[in-house]
């Protein structure tokens, strides 16, 4: 007899989730599983009228999902086990009513992390790693990464053009709360020369410092027109100050929105430097199609999930390591985030990615 899964989608959307959710149900329709769409996350689980949050997805509907971006399951960032609001006996309520066998959660350290909790608390969870920071313990790749390094990498080529045009400074803030893996690799592919990460605090003598010495070498060589790129994640800051902050607004996870330090840079370095300017890419990064890795892996992931649920392997998490697919406890997300090693990847006198040999292929 099949089972009836119950699959959700939680925090910030990332190009990836509608693949996933596609492979789940590919996946159970050929066990003759039944797959029921939980709407907004969390969410679905934790109040007591859900039905409008309840979907029941089949092969004819999901068909078209791996060509999207963002989530048709809708997301959200709700927190059903806050120790302020703990909504556990009303999930387990639900999850009775609506008949599940078993979850499968899309999501963050933060929807997993909740998963990993309700997990120890008797609920049968496979968790599938996404966020496009990368940032998640227990897995080499999260769905989300591919899509936003490709979309940093266009977007600074464009941004340079205008740069050398206007023979300015640039500032590319993308996104990296705790972990700065985006603007590392982003800021790599892109040649940027100036990468700002969380894990190293900066001084503005040293920012100045570093960029007044690459536009006098490329004067003393004779190039005419003089920009520079600086890729700077959302969480970097300088020595001494906190992360900059969008408003005073915390969610259920406690977390600040953050974002505004590229434009604060910009603020502080103009004074420095003639011509600063500065973009922020924001939901850039994660409203967009997923790129062919986005889809294949979140279409692994998806299947990956449904056998775990058939061998009874819940409390567990897909993940990617030695690029294989395994399995990992549910419980490692708690040891997120999984941080830049600053020693081996950042030179901290270049304000940028190592450069040595390595045989590393990420």
């Amino acid at each position: 007899m099949g089972m009836r899964i119950g699959v959700l989608t939680g925090g910030g959307d990332a190009p990836g989730l509608n693949p996933a959710i596609a492979g789940v149900v590919e996946r159970a329709s050929m066990y003759g599983h039944k797959v029921i769409g939980l709407k907004r996350g969390w969410e679905a689980l934790s109040i007591k009228e859900n039905k409008n949050h309840i979907v029941e997805l089949g092969p004819e509907i999901i068909r078209e999902y791996s060509r999207l971006g963002g989530s048709k399951l809708l997301c959200s960032r709700t927190n059903p086990v806050s120790e302020e609001n703990d909504r556990t006996e009303m999930v387990l309520k639900n999850i009775k009513k609506l008949k599940l066998d078993a979850l499968i959660a899309i999501g963050g350290d933060d929807t997993l992390g909740a998963g990993a909790v309700l997990s120890e608390r008797g609920v049968p969870i496979i968790g599938i790693p996404k966020t496009i920071d990368r940032d998640l313990a227990g897995t080499e790749y999260s769905l989300g990464y591919d899509t936003a390094l490709n979309v940093i990498t266009d977007c600074a080529e464009r941004i340079a053009q205008s740069a050398e045009s206007h023979q300015t400074i640039f500032f590319l803030e993308v996104m990296g709360r705790h972990a700065g893996w985006l603007a590392l690799r982003g800021g790599e592919a892109a040649f940027a020369d100036v990468i700002l990460i969380p894990e190293h605090a900066f001084t503005i003598d040293k920012l100045s410092d570093v960029l007044r010495e690459q536009l006098e070498t490329s004067t003393k060589i004779g190039f005419d027109h003089v920009y520079k790129i600086i890729v700077v994640a959302e969480g970097a800051h300088i020595t001494g100050e906190e992360e900059v902050r969008k408003d005073a607004k915390i969610d259920d996870f406690g977390h600040y929105s953050l974002g505004g330090v590229g434009n604060y840079l910009k603020g502080l370095m103009e004074h420095r430097f003639r011509h600063t300017r500065y973009s922020a890419l924001a939901y850039l990064q994660r409203g967009t199609p997923p790129s062919q890795k986005d889809r294949q892996i979140g279409r692994r992931f998806g299947h990956n999930a449904v056998e775990m649920l058939n061998n009874g392997d819940t409390g567990y998490m897909v993940a990617v390591q030695r690029s294989r697919l395994v399995k990992v406890p549910l419980a490692e997300v708690k040891n997120s985030p999984s941080l830049v090693d600053v020693d081996k990847y950042y030179d901290t006198d270049r304000l940028n990615v190592k450069i040595e040999w390595t045989d590393e292929a990420d």
